[in-house]
């Protein structure tokens, strides 16, 4: 708002732009077009609007200049005393931008803005599609607000408020404050992703930084074992405080030092010369043993998937003392493929473990550009050779990284969010429902990473199902063929559901909106029997002169595979409808002409009929069980009486006659509403006298105690006293004496009583007798009794 118009508002004044919108309106309402184009935009745009007719006054009133609000917020209809407008209204439309009224404390007249024109011109060109009173209009408006993806209550909330004129100032001023929150969230959103990277980068760089140093440590401890074992073991040349010593003759002792590189490289050095150690082929290969010059000389042993370091010696010591002889190395080349066919054609023995690396490099040969050990186990397997150990077989599946997982929101790990792969071009994460959202800080957040891992696997799941519905191309040939048009596939799947029947109206389809209760469709004459003809649908009578449709198991298969080809696009929908082929001999029968088949009519009776005898044995069965339930109200129980002629019994201890008379009230609640759980005992005339007023359910339900059941407990004693109230605090669930206020515990009255009860049994009857009294009945000695 601006401050010319805050000023024109506490001052009276209408705003010019207000004027000005008055002196257009009453110029447009002068034309005859003008009128033509309010009633054609009227006819559009206020059904929808949800508008009653006390609206339309209070605005024509306020168009007129006739409302004034006064200092205590009140809007009259002129100025002083004038008659009073109702606040609904008047808040109604000012919720919409339709006037604007003086702030609180201020005077001056309700003035009307460019949007309450336009509506004033729109009620007055079509005043017929107003409704009566405002109750059909907020339910008007809670029908338009309730869609698919908005509640019922959501819809309640909106509808208590009017939407602003359809394309109007209030409208576009709104829509820019929406965009510039979206542009704010979208900046926020942003930052936030910058940080989180930065973040990611820091803990990345950290990780990488204390795996280096492990490494490095790890690396050492290695070298100085090693040295260590190299000077145990090697007895060749060695320095002393004598000198150098001889070489032992006969062994060849040299000092061969293994150095691990990397997981898969090790080299081995030896007089200045470096040998390595790798595995060429891959992960499953074998580790070979390679000369300086890229002479493979051959295959270690391994320990723990990695090369023994003492089988690495002796290969090289052996190829050293070779060179230094003079001696010709022979490279270690394995044997053929075709060299091992030959030796099968021939009877002999296929190669057997000795030569399995040999087969390997054989099978290698034969595979023109090798991807790795499946090509080669590919390429054995064809040949005929047997597979060496750890050569993964053909077909083995390789693992791929989940596209669903749980990342942790800080180094200490005591949050962590799902995100997935699966929702966009990048990770997004989900919140708790297992939705995509596109901010971070939307997402559900786990209090451990076992947690989070569940909902990621949930996730996938969820993903498997929705992939399960991948179509052949057989399927979609299917689909193609049965080439359903929007009204059959629409039909189809309302008899799916159960909504389509047939009366001599013709065919209905009730309840089929997705957004609004009760709306039903008109279904052509001829697009039902067609569908029935082709075997996609059954028919049932349900009582005469009506009819009801499901599908068959032809029909739901067409359907669910036209649905599937459908959601991948592999189909497309036909302008016309698709006659497909008859599978029945005989004609629709249609109930608009007067047809049906031979004894529908009877079913359709019978039908009716056990139906009304289902509902007359219910309503029977319901009879009695009230009937019941009277009767067992009316009649005192066993354990009441006994409650009642221990409370009558003379000289009754106060503490006890306190618990009989909780244990009384239990017994005459729950005869008269078994799901009773507690009653509330309000502080009558009297201080010490209480009465039931309220009982509860195990909800909570709040009812007011039964007539019947507050005649009888006005018959007998409370016993809610001063000197008792500690006994009856043992036996509620809140106690509130400021008020006088007990909710007593109905389980705990009985319990009490029933153990009160026993007590005085037990009591009286090992109590020693003192002889008659004056009444001439025997007196007992019991703690129960009072001494009086």
């Amino acid at each position: 708002m601006t401050g010319q118009e805050e000023a024109a508002r506490s001052t009276g004044t209408a705003p010019a732009a207000s004027t000005k919108a008055l002196a257009a309106g009453s110029q447009v309402e002068n034309s005859g077009a003008g009128l033509r184009l309010d009633e054609d935009n009227a006819r559009t745009e206020l059904p929808r609007m949800g508008w009653c007719t006390g609206l339309a006054d209070v605005l024509a009133a306020a168009y007129a200049g006739d409302l004034h609000a006064d200092t205590s917020g009140i809007v009259r209809r002129r100025e002083g005393q004038g008659r009073r407008v109702r606040a609904a209204l008047v808040e109604l439309l000012a919720s919409g931008g339709y006037i604007a009224v003086p702030r609180a404390g201020r005077r001056g007249p309700v003035t009307v803005t460019h949007d309450g024109v336009i509506a004033h011109r729109w009620c007055v060109a079509a005043p017929d599609l107003l409704h009566a009173d405002h109750r059909a209009a907020y339910q008007a408006r809670v029908r338009v607000h309730h869609t698919r993806r908005t509640s019922k209550q959501t819809a309640r909330d909106r509808a208590t408020r009017l939407t602003p004129l359809p394309h109007g100032a209030e409208e576009k001023r709104r829509r820019a404050v929406q965009m510039r929150e979206m542009e704010q969230w979208a900046r926020e959103m942003q930052a936030t992703r910058e940080r989180l990277a930065v973040e990611q980068a820091d803990r990345d760089a950290r990780v990488e930084q204390e795996q280096a140093a492990e490494w490095a440590r790890i690396q050492q401890e290695a070298e100085d074992l090693q040295a260590a074992e190299d000077d145990r073991r090697d007895d060749g040349l060695v320095m002393s405080q004598q000198g150098a010593q001889e070489i032992v003759m006969g062994q060849d002792k040299r000092r061969v030092t293994v150095k691990r590189i990397s997981p898969s490289i090790w080299n081995a050095m030896v007089g200045g010369a470096v040998y390595v150690v790798s595995k060429e082929g891959g992960e499953d290969w074998p580790w070979l043993v390679i000369a300086p010059g890229d002479t493979r000389i051959g295959v270690c042993s391994v320990i723990n998937n990695e090369p023994y370091a003492a089988s690495v010696r002796d290969i090289v010591r052996a190829h050293a003392g070779a060179v230094e002889r003079g001696e010709t190395c022979p490279e270690w080349t394995p044997f053929t493929a075709a060299a091992a066919t030959a030796q099968q054609s021939q009877g002999q023995p296929p190669a057997t473990d000795r030569h399995s690396r040999s087969a390997v490099q054989s099978a290698k040969e034969l595979v023109p550009e090798p991807n790795g050990p499946e090509d080669v186990g590919r390429a054995m397997t064809a040949a005929g050779l047997p597979l060496p150990v750890g050569l993964p077989a053909v077909g083995k599946a390789y693992s791929t990284p989940a596209p669903a997982r749980a990342v942790a929101l800080g180094l200490n790990g005591s949050r962590w969010v799902v995100e997935c792969d699966r929702h966009g071009p990048v990770s997004m994460g989900l919140n708790k429902l297992g939705d995509a959202v596109a901010d971070v800080a939307a997402a559900y957040v786990h209090d451990n990473e076992q947690e989070a891992a569940d909902a990621a696997r949930a996730h996938l799941k969820a993903h498997a199902r929705q992939d399960a519905d991948v179509m052949t191309p057989e399927d979609i040939d299917a689909a193609q063929a049965l080439n359903f048009s929007r009204d059959q596939w629409r039909t189809l799947g309302w008899m799916c559901e159960g909504k389509v029947s047939e009366t001599a109206d013709g065919f209905t389809a009730f309840d089929v909106s997705p957004d609004k209760a009760d709306v039903s469709k008109r279904i052509r004459k001829h697009l039902v029997p067609r569908l029935w003809v082709a075997g996609f649908v059954k028919v049932s009578a349900i009582a005469p002169g009506a009819r009801t449709f499901g599908l068959t198991d032809e029909g739901v298969r067409a359907l669910r595979m036209w649905s599937n080809a459908m959601r991948i696009h592999a189909v497309m929908e036909p302008g016309k409808d698709t006659r497909h082929a008859a599978v029945k001999g005989s004609r629709y029968r249609w109930l608009s002409a007067g047809e049906t088949w031979p004894g529908e009519l009877e079913k359709a009776q019978a039908v009716v009929e056990a139906r009304r005898a289902a509902n007359e044995r219910a309503a029977a069965l319901r009879a009695a069980e009230e009937k019941t339930a009277a009767e067992r109200a009316a009649t005192p129980t066993a354990d009441e009486l006994t409650m009642l002629n221990a409370l009558s019994t003379d000289g009754l201890d106060a503490t006890a006659a306190a618990v009989l008379s909780a244990a009384y009230i239990g017994h005459v609640v729950t005869r008269h509403r078994p799901e009773a759980t507690s009653v509330r005992l309000d502080e009558g005339a009297g201080q010490d006298r209480r009465t039931v007023t309220r009982t509860y359910n195990l909800n909570g339900v709040e009812k007011p105690i039964a007539p019947a059941a507050g005649t009888a407990l006005s018959a007998a004693p409370t016993n809610l006293t001063d000197a008792t109230a500690e006994t009856w605090h043992a036996l509620c669930i809140g106690v509130n004496e400021r008020c006088g206020v007990y909710e007593l515990d109905l389980a705990a009255a009985l319990e009490a009583g029933a153990s009160a009860l026993a007590l005085l049994a037990l009591l009286d009857r090992a109590a020693p007798c003192t002889g008659p009294n004056e009444s001439g009945v025997d007196d007992f000695s019991s703690p129960w009794r009072s001494e009086t």
